[in-house]
């Protein structure tokens, strides 16, 4: 077991762990936590949420950005997955951290504007791996400003994810987003960007 950012997290040689990718083997890249999530992490650490707040973790896989929500701001959270085999990792780290998380076995690319306007904020880490994805993350963080709500998204810098930052860039004249540039050396090291439409400003 390690810490992380005040995250209890089994390790890929925990019994349980071991037990658990015997049982639900995992489709679509939820078969460990991906570093990204750790950039979100620490930005969530830098920058605090306000507490109570209602929020959708997409493409959630073992959900440590959502249990981090719920456990440091007393979050309502919603994990969204398409595969769900990746649920038993996420409720057992929910257990393990004392916090509730709701699952939702769903694609984000099906979200529109009312299912969006049900959440206060949309939370996604390394959810763009595949050119194929661009598009649909494009229209639903479009979709999600469009009906006021914050979106706030970490990656390691893959192309379809830049595909993403200049659609939206080209695309909004008031530039009501922020990317940054973000590195955490600690426990891993790992270094992406993140894109959030809760800031008024750009940084390249």
């Amino acid at each position: 077991m390690r810490d992380l950012f005040g995250l209890q997290l089994l390790s890929a040689k925990d019994k349980a762990i071991a037990q658990l990718k015997r049982q639900h083997r995992c489709s679509v890249h939820g078969q460990k936590v991906w570093r990204s999530a750790s950039l979100m992490l620490d930005y969530l650490n830098e920058y605090p949420l306000a507490a109570g707040l209602n929020i959708l973790e997409i493409g959630a896989g073992w959900g440590l950005v959502g249990i981090y929500c719920a456990k440091h701001f007393n979050a309502r959270v919603t994990a969204l997955d398409v595969d769900p085999q990746v649920f038993p990792y996420l409720q057992l780290h929910a257990q393990l951290n004392q916090v509730t998380v709701a699952p939702l076995v769903a694609d984000y690319q099906t979200l529109g504007a009312q299912q969006l306007a049900q959440f206060d904020l949309v939370l996604g880490s390394d959810i763009c791996f595949w050119d194929q994805l661009a598009g649909p993350l494009t229209g639903l963080i479009q979709t999600a400003k469009g009906v006021g709500r914050r979106v706030i998204i970490a990656d390691p810098g893959r192309p379809p994810f830049i595909e993403v930052i200049e659609t939206l860039l080209a695309q909004d004249e008031h530039k009501a987003l922020a990317l940054e540039n973000w590195s955490v050396p600690h426990p891993y090291n790992v270094n992406g960007l993140i894109l959030d439409t809760g800031a008024p400003y750009v940084e390249l």
